[in-house]
């Protein structure tokens, strides 16, 4: 699986992220084996759309929380048998990921793929809980225009950005931003504060907060017939942040003022029309706007509010717990994000695929290994040394197509799982 955002490719990096699965039944599973300080006490619980209990405490799935760089932590949830891929039967369950930051760390903004439903910070910066919705998406190649390479059903995946101890007080604590994308960016401009300081930008300029994604233009087929792949955006700007951004006015006033305009180097600009391409609404703490609906390969959404009172306030940077809530969700979908570049491509065609494994420089003549998991035993499909760069070989598979669960990995480290 292959995704960008901070955390996922959005300011951190797209996602070959590794498990390892100490049992079938294992509920949730904090070792991330090649990862940074994994967090160890992480909670996890699901629930149906109906708001009945799937699992209370996680059982059946994994969480994976761990440093990636060095004000950043990597989010991961996962099947128990590490499948990042959770399945159609997921898609409408929100999972409640809990953990604390470490001593001397105190979180900021969220970027994440999912279907955000909630973001809170503790009063003591450090106690975070996320309630997320799982989306569909296809990865892709990197670039301006990516090459679709795995359709997935249902990810949870991004991160949290934090400040350390003896740091400047940050301006940017509680906002998110959740996308159905292979990655994006975020750029707060004008009197926005600075989205990597957090700090008042000090300018008189009309703010403006511009969020660019990308994605293949057209699904992968892995899962089902290729079409146009379609994905969403969602952010929640907390009152503080909006008022310095767009004018000082109230939210509510920003929400009647609050345009959003769509720009790609093949179509131009086109504004949204609030209502039914975009809404704008105030919840509990400060505005939260919705896209549905996304096309793609690499447009940007700018959102500003140029009718609102003109004379920013001073930016209060000192907000401690935020919650946002929609009072009726709507479909979902992250300034950089984390995400590792894809170093696997699989493409299946009947009971075959041919799966493209990239092998860096420094790991030529390293066994390259696949393997499909059937019936609860694992079968090694290929074992071989590696070359570098591009090793494509053929597999066949006993797994039906949208069932046949692959597992690849070089020099012994799994690098990838897959469902094709």
């Amino acid at each position: 699986m292959a995704l960008s955002a901070v955390l996922r490719g959005a300011a951190l990096s797209a996602c070959a992220l590794v498990f390892t699965v100490t049992s079938a039944s294992a509920a949730v599973s904090t070792t991330c084996v090649g990862k940074p300080d994994p967090l160890a006490d992480v909670t996890l619980s699901v629930t149906n759309a109906d708001g009945s209990v799937h699992s209370a405490d996680g059982d059946g799935y994994m969480a994976c929380v761990f440093h990636n760089g060095p004000e950043g932590y990597s989010i991961v949830i996962a099947k128990a048998d590490g499948m990042e891929d959770l399945g159609a039967e997921n898609l409408d369950r929100t999972f409640t990921l809990g953990f604390q930051l470490a001593e001397g760390e105190s979180a900021t903004s969220a970027e994440l793929y999912a279907d955000v439903q909630s973001y809170t910070i503790g009063e003591n910066g450090r106690d975070i809980t996320l309630a997320l919705k799982p989306v569909a998406v296809t990865s892709g190649t990197d670039g301006d225009d990516p090459t679709p390479l795995q359709d997935n059903s249902s990810s949870v995946i991004g991160g949290i950005r934090f400040n350390t101890t003896g740091s400047p007080a940050h301006g940017i604590v509680g906002m998110w931003i959740g996308a159905s994308a292979n990655r994006y960016s975020v750029e707060l401009s004008g009197s926005c504060p600075s989205w990597q300081s957090g700090a008042p930008s000090g300018s008189d300029a009309p703010g403006s907060i511009a969020v660019r994604l990308w994605a293949p233009h057209l699904t992968a087929g892995t899962l089902a017939p290729v079409t146009t792949n379609t994905g969403s955006l969602k952010a929640f700007i907390p009152e503080a942040i909006a008022s310095a951004c767009f004018g000082g006015a109230s939210v509510a006033d920003i929400v009647a003022a609050l345009e959003v305009a769509r720009s790609e180097a093949s179509e131009g600009t086109t504004a949204l029309t609030p209502g039914s391409q975009f809404t704008a609404s105030a919840v509990s703490g400060g505005l939260l706007i919705t896209v549905p609906t996304v096309t793609f390969s690499s447009p940007t959404y700018r959102i500003s509010a140029p009718t609102a009172a003109s004379q920013p306030p001073v930016l209060p940077i000192t907000p401690t717990t935020t919650t946002a809530t929609p009072e009726t969700p709507t479909p979902t979908t992250p300034t950089k994000t984390l995400a590792p570049k894809p170093l696997v491509v699989a493409k299946r065609s009947g009971r075959r695929a041919v799966v493209k494994v990239t092998v860096p420089a420094g790991l030529a003549g390293k066994t390259v290994r696949i393997t499909e998991k059937v019936g609860g035993k694992v079968k090694t499909l290929v074992k071989k040394a590696g070359k570098s760069g591009v090793n494509s070989f053929t597999v066949k598979l006993v797994g039906k197509k949208g069932k046949a669960k692959l597992k690849i990995s070089v020099d012994g480290k799994t690098i990838a799982s897959l469902t094709i």
